[in-house]
């Protein structure tokens, strides 16, 4: 009986099939025991260093002063976002209350709401008070 494949093609056939069942089980590895996997990425700015050598964020961070690695440790702030941050404070200005991140492509009031305690404004008007002050001040 004469076999449809020559040997090197079984040979090849073989070769993939192998390749498909470990990566599947690499994958499946990867769900179950997602610990196991090294995190060579690191936190940006960390030259792939592991996770675990990442300083805690401190709270809170100054839009007016921050970089874009200080910005991207707020909850909902990834790097584009940050980029974007810094970018309009060049153009505009120093922001003067937090609200004016909705201004901001991509912050919408759930992120917002999530930056209230963890973000701040620094020397402008940081709460309705300060802001009625300012405007009595004008």
């Amino acid at each position: 009986m004469r076999s449809i494949f020559t040997r090197e093609e079984r040979v090849v056939v073989l070769f993939l099939a192998v390749s498909l069942v470990v990566g599947s089980a690499v994958v499946r590895a990867g769900r179950v025991f997602p610990s196991s996997i090294p995190d060579f990425g690191g936190a940006p700015g960390q030259g792939g260093q592991a996770s675990a050598a990442v300083a805690p964020p401190v709270w809170p961070v100054d839009v007016n002063t921050a970089g874009v690695d200080d910005l991207v440790r707020l909850p909902g702030v990834g790097p584009v976002r940050a980029a974007e941050i810094v970018r309009r404070r060049e153009l505009n200005g120093r922001y003067s209350t937090l609200e004016e991140l909705l201004e901001v492509k991509g912050i919408g009031p759930v992120t917002l709401d999530g930056l209230r305690d963890k973000a701040t404004v620094g020397g402008g008007a940081a709460s309705p008070a300060d802001s009625s002050r300012a405007t009595d001040a004008s």
